[in-house]
């Protein structure tokens, strides 16, 4: 199986149109704000209720902007998300192409899940003591999480920042598609603040030391860029099955040895 580039034309920039705009920001909103509350729900069980007006309100405008310029800014220079627009109209071929890039980009990301997960077990004497256990959230938990890091996490870094930095980038670079220095330029930049998005979170269970950070930092930026290499050659969704499949490796394969 070949990567899109490799032997397919360049995606070429569409007309923008409300089927090919307001349509799959509608569709990737909305799914965020499931995947995302979802997830919250099951963490803070009783007391969701009492944070679901606030969260939903965050988390829109945090969404909105981003997917709504991924879109509008890769139809010009042919990222944004075809293949959800594609799925969402019935177009002829767009399911063979999600089975394509599905056994592509889960097959990439159980591997490489599967790696880390065998070098964190390598290294956990060395990690900070205070790092909590993979799997620590059990399997629906971890299945939860991956879902939603998967969903809204492709969404706002390769959507949104990914497509506005390889938009900024060709107007710095005066070009007019996405030449190799412009997408790995986008690609690297966007895993890198990918890896600095989850430096908080580090810093909350008390291990942001120096050794947890740089594992922090080196891990999810590895991940960032498959993430945003899938994206710009394949599609969206590519970069969330392998999302997906990356966190289901290091959440829910686990928390399999601790079920009860």
């Amino acid at each position: 199986m070949n990567f899109q580039g490799a032997t397919e034309p360049t995606p070429q920039p569409q007309v923008s149109s409300p089927s090919t705009t307001l349509l799959p920001l509608i569709a990737l909103v909305c799914l965020t704000l499931v995947t995302q509350l979802g997830s919250l729900a099951y963490t803070l069980d009783g007391s969701f209720l009492s944070v679901l007006g606030p969260s939903a309100l965050v988390l829109c405008a945090v969404t909105i902007p981003l997917a709504a310029s991924g879109l509008f800014l890769g139809q010009k220079i042919g990222l944004g998300a075809p293949l959800v627009t594609e799925l969402l109209n019935r177009t002829p071929g767009s399911g063979r192409k999600l089975l394509s890039d599905a056994l592509l980009s889960i097959s990439l990301g159980l591997g490489l899940g599967i790696l880390l997960l065998l070098l964190r077990f390598a290294a956990q004497p060395y990690l900070p003591p205070e790092l909590p256990e993979l799997g620590h959230r059990g399997v629906l938990g971890g299945l939860l999480v991956s879902i939603s890091a998967a969903v809204g996490e492709e969404v706002w870094l390769r959507l949104g920042v990914l497509t506005i930095l390889a938009w900024i980038f060709l107007r710095l670079f005066g070009r007019h598609e996405v030449s190799p220095v412009v997408g790995w330029s986008a690609i690297v930049v966007s895993a890198l603040a990918f890896a600095a998005m989850h430096l908080p979170q580090l810093a909350s269970y008390g291990a942001a030391n120096s050794v947890g950070i740089a594992a922090t930092m080196m891990g999810n930026t590895v991940v960032g860029v498959m993430f945003g290499f899938l994206y710009w050659r394949r599609s969206l969704i590519a970069a969330m099955l392998a999302h997906f499949a990356v966190d289901l490796a290091l959440h829910v394969l686990p928390a399999l040895g601790t079920w009860t």
